[in-house]
């Protein structure tokens, strides 16, 4: 099994109507879990075999078969594209205008952490980071985001999600092939949040919140500004309110 991760999902999965939501659900997964998935990037992320290159670190920076850190300042409202393959990943706000990344093994990793760190380009038009991390042992990972980026693009393979709206503005797009999603967001977080599951389960534990199994599609409106958009192929997502 060929798991390519790239950077285009985006131009396909941004939609109005439902229907359409769940047969692009349908062929990203398909994509990424057969191979296909055609973009923009020419060099892609191949999520079953270990990169032969990675990052150059930075002095500062932070590496050890347990722990990785890599802190590098964002100039503006750029774009973010954050691609990986295996974690269990928390996405918060950063309180400045530095990126920062944290990689940690609790009991260490067969290779320095930051060995697993494939891209990290921060630039003055976007930021791209991706992480090529094993199946075992599982990393915890956070990635912490400035609040005033343009928008946010994920690509998830396998792994559990946390991912705050209130603190991270703009268009929001998180992508999952396997695993569970908590998504803690508040109505005036969004103008729109789209939850789209293949195979799994919804819940909204929020006030009036409803759920749904098997294949779910939800479209929700907010009080905010900007969208949310979730679409898990295979697993669960839960929606709770941040207090």
């Amino acid at each position: 099994m060929n798991l390519k991760v790239q950077r285009t999902v985006s131009s396909v999965m941004l939609v109005s109507d439902i229907p359409k939501a769940f047969l692009l659900c349908c062929l990203f997964g398909g994509f990424l879990l057969c191979g296909g998935y055609s973009t923009a990037q020419s060099h892609p992320m191949d999520c079953t075999k270990s990169p032969k290159n990675h990052v150059h670190l930075l002095e500062g920076d932070q590496n050890s078969a347990k722990h990785l850190e890599a802190i590098r300042t964002v100039e503006g409202e750029v774009p973010v594209d954050l691609q990986v393959c295996e974690a269990d990943l928390t996405i918060r706000e950063s309180k400045d205008n530095r990126l920062r990344i944290t990689v940690d093994f609790e009991n260490g990793a067969p290779n320095p952490a930051g060995e697993y760190l494939q891209t990290l380009e921060v630039t003055r038009e976007a930021v791209h980071v991706e992480l090529y991390l094993p199946k075992q042992p599982r990393a915890k990972v956070t990635v912490i985001i400035p609040a005033t980026v343009a928008n946010l693009q994920l690509n998830l393979v396998r792994g559990n999600l946390s991912f705050q709206t209130d603190r991270i503005t703009g268009q929001r797009t998180m992508n999952i092939v396997s695993g569970h999603v908590d998504l803690l967001s508040n109505p005036d977080s969004y103008g729109t949040l789209r939850a789209s599951v293949l195979i799994g389960s919804f819940h909204d534990h929020r006030k009036g919140g409803g759920e749904g199994h098997g294949m779910v599609s939800k479209s929700l409106s907010g009080t905010g500004k900007g969208s949310v958009e979730v679409n898990v192929v295979r697993g669960s997502l839960d929606v709770r309110a941040w207090d």
